[in-house]
């Protein structure tokens, strides 16, 4: 089976361009009559096909694939057919981009794609887990049942980057007034002073002489801070971008005091939501795994996974494979051995992903109550240490002139 761009008339003679999956051109003449249209070109496409149509209409911001997973379930739920459920949500959606990507998705699944191939065009749009999800969905019927627990699972995300970037609000705000108070001591107060400094010609204390270097070393080579902040977040992304960079800073990132706990227990959620829902879904043991391992977004955590993977698949329980690996909390071992036992994993796994929801949340204030203390601390000492530093020869030279 190939790939095709191919380009049509309507019967109104409107240009309709797309894209078709068909064994060979006679296929691909027919599948577009089949659509009613008349076909006027077409050009096969590399394996890059996906990344071509994606690009061509955009991508879905979260919340709208939320809205998308949503309505689509509402209305299959209903009893209407998938292709008749993405024609009514064309139909009805006001976004010109939105009603594109969903005409995109609804012209391939009638020309006989399944849905987690006519979404995987769209990879910018639905995630590798979210198009794996539909395909077990599809394979083993319960389509309706994934497509409501992945709305449940993408409402949790939306909520939970909602609740971070509200309670990081306030240190944002704080930082920057840091950095601006600071530059503006730096560059405009403490040159003013040196002038009086030298007119006076007492000799400084060893903190003013400090505050002033570091000040006229600033003024006179502020580019070499530009080029140092650029030169490290670039190293940074590169170095990330490697395995071992990716694995080195993300095992660092769990050992970091409370900022590694919040976000262990982001892990440990994500992992429960994804393997609950592959379960329900239908998908065997070791697919699930597979899946909830690329939910992790931590390589460390990631690792741990996929050697309980391969321990169970080599006939291990899923508990003490997991267990070896030292970093899942015995809490979550616990529930996950209960609910092998039980028969009951996928329940077992949403109490965990509930507890551990629960403990985000939790997380966010306490992070963020850490936080902000120290940055007004931190934010109290450079700008006090400053002025102390201005002050002390201010009042040498008024115990001169007294005399």
């Amino acid at each position: 089976m190939r790939r095709y761009l191919y380009t049509a008339r309507d019967d109104k003679g409107k240009l309709i361009r797309g894209i078709l999956i068909a064994e060979n051109d006679s296929e691909l003449a027919n599948k577009v009559a089949d659509l009613g249209y008349f076909l006027t070109g077409f050009k096969p496409l590399p394996g890059g096909a996906r990344r071509v149509a994606s690009e061509r209409v955009g991508h879905l911001t979260p919340k709208e694939v939320l809205t998308f997973t949503l309505e689509l379930s509402t209305l299959i739920d209903a009893g209407l057919p998938l292709l008749e459920g993405l024609r009514n949500l064309v139909s009805t959606s006001k976004d010109e981009k939105v009603r594109r990507i969903i005409d995109e998705i609804r012209r391939r699944v009638e020309a006989g794609s399944s849905l987690r191939e006519a979404i995987s065009y769209h990879p910018q749009s639905f995630s590798r887990i979210y198009e794996a999800l539909i395909g077990a969905g599809e394979a083993t019927g319960r389509l309706v049942q994934v497509l409501k627990d992945l709305a449940r699972f993408l409402e949790w995300q939306i909520e939970l980057k909602a609740r971070i970037k509200e309670a990081s609000t306030y240190p944002t705000i704080l930082f920057f007034v840091m950095v601006g108070v600071v530059t503006l001591l730096v560059v405009k107060v403490i040159p003013s002073f040196k002038t009086v400094f030298d007119q006076a010609q007492i000799e400084l204390p060893l903190p003013t002489q400090i505050v002033l270097g570091v000040s006229s070393f600033i003024r006179k080579f502020w580019y070499l801070f530009i080029a140092s902040f650029v030169a490290l977040i670039g190293g940074y992304k590169l170095y990330y971008n490697t395995l071992k960079g990716r694995y080195t800073i993300d095992s660092i990132k769990l050992k970091i005091p409370i900022i590694g706990e919040f976000i262990r227990k982001v892990v440990l959620s994500r992992f429960a939501h994804i393997f609950s829902l592959g379960l329900k879904a239908g998908v065997n043991i070791l697919t699930c795994l597979d899946i909830a391992q690329e939910a992790c977004g931590n390589a460390k955590m990631e690792e741990a996974v996929k050697k309980a993977r391969d321990s169970v698949n080599m006939g291990r329980k899923l508990a003490l494979s997991l267990e070896e690996s030292k970093e899942i909390p015995p809490l979550m071992i616990r529930m996950i051995s209960i609910g092998e036992q039980s028969g009951t994993l996928p329940q077992a796994l949403d109490k965990v992903a509930g507890f551990y929801d629960d403990e985000v949340t939790r997380g966010i204030k306490k992070m963020f109550t850490f936080i902000e203390p120290v940055m007004i601390i931190t934010m109290g000492v450079i700008v006090g240490g400053i002025a102390a530093s201005i002050f002390l020869p201010l009042f040498k030279m008024a115990q001169i002139f007294t005399k």
